[in-house]
């Protein structure tokens, strides 16, 4: 069962899906979904809110808070050293600092530093036991280890406690599915569209599991959405071909997988199921 988010390096999964780490923010995200408040500002107001937040420091050094602040500055800079200085000084002014341990965290994961972002997210989890942004960054840390009973441990007790936690639903659900677990993976995949109906995973990972039950028509559809919702997303276009395909649709596959190929001109299986089809119509 192929998995989008699971085989993508997992900085690039984390970078999104847990972007609410940085400032403590704990809106709901899964893999795409950026938070308002973590959208790009442009460098210059990342300039300004360092020189803001040093004025601060200089007044009162003792104080941790401004060091966390800025070292989420800095890691959206990307000025990694910077900001793992600035977070490591405000955990040392303040050692129950959970928030500031996640953020380092988060910036250990963006240097592929896996190890020591789980010790980090350990620590914060041991300050805070219910910290859902720790419980769900130490969830994909064990999924891109291959340590699903830790990751579906880690998601079932983050949805105890923020139980509209978009993104926990949709990797419970894709772990639902690659275990078989068809009617558990559609209602976690449902439950991560109805909270978050604009991003493309939930509709992805739904649409697999209608395709793998049967569900043609249904699938088609789901891959459509996912397709319209994230940009060059040309597995949703494939998936879409196919599920087409699955119905004798053809003048639907091959519009599919030709889009497929557009956006990946060499994505072999989309060129073996437009092959497939032409030959069918032929």
């Amino acid at each position: 069962m192929f998995s989008p988010l699971r085989r993508a390096p997992l900085v690039a999964a984390l970078l999104f899906a847990l972007g609410g780490l940085l400032a403590g923010c704990q809106t709901p995200v899964v893999d795409g979904m950026i938070p308002e408040t973590m959208a790009p500002t442009g460098k210059e107001t990342f300039t300004t809110n360092i020189r803001s937040l040093t004025d601060v420091i200089s007044k009162d050094p003792q104080d941790p808070s401004p060091y966390n602040m800025r070292g989420t500055a800095y890691g959206e800079a990307g000025d990694y050293d910077k900001a793992i200085a600035d977070f490591t000084t405000a955990i040392r002014l303040d050692p129950s600092y959970y928030q500031a341990f996640a953020n380092r965290a988060l910036i250990h994961v963006k240097r592929k530093n896996e190890a020591a972002a789980l010790d980090d997210l350990n620590q914060a989890l041991s300050l805070n036991p219910d910290y859902p942004v720790a419980l769900f960054g130490r969830a994909l840390i064990y999924r891109s280890s291959n340590q699903t009973a830790l990751a579906l441990g880690d998601l079932n007790a983050l949805l105890e406690t923020a139980p509209e936690h978009a993104g926990a639903y949709y990797h419970r659900g894709d772990i639902y599915l690659e275990q078989a677990q068809y009617d558990l993976a559609l209602g976690d995949f449902n439950s991560a569209i109805d909270l978050r109906p604009e991003e493309a995973p939930p509709y992805f990972g739904r649409g697999m599991t209608y395709l793998k039950t049967g569900r043609n028509s249904e699938a088609y559809d789901d891959f459509y959405n996912a397709g319209r919702r994230k940009a060059n997303f040309y597995l949703a276009w494939y998936y879409r071909g196919l599920a087409a395909e699955k119905q004798n649709a053809v003048a639907e596959a091959v519009q599919s997988y030709e889009r497929a190929l557009k956006i990946n001109p060499r994505y072999q299986p989309a060129l073996e199921g437009l092959a497939r089809v032409k030959r069918a119509k032929s």
